[in-house]
């Protein structure tokens, strides 16, 4: 029995490091994808859609959707154990 529940903390504990290392990695590449997003439209203005700017903001929306549907699956095969209510 006692096993049992230090393989749940165990677990618990990994869940909760992965989760924030993914909502970090999340924020930053919403922030960066902003960034990099109005950097390629103010370049694209003055010289051509097809800049160095496009790929650092199409590098960060991949990050963004990569970590996003990695934060979904941790959610969905981990769901919080609180009883509160979770949309």
């Amino acid at each position: 029995m006692a096993d049992e529940s230090a393989r749940r903390t165990v677990r618990e504990a990994i869940w909760a490091l992965a989760t924030t290392v993914v909502l970090v990695l999340r924020m930053l590449a919403t922030i960066l994808c902003v960034v990099t997003v109005l950097l390629w439209a103010a370049a694209a203005v003055r010289t051509s859609p097809v800049n160095d700017w496009l790929w650092w903001a199409l590098g960060s929306a991949g990050v963004l959707v990569v970590a996003t549907y990695v934060y979904s699956v941790l959610r969905v095969r981990y769901p919080s154990a609180s009883e509160r209510w979770e949309p």
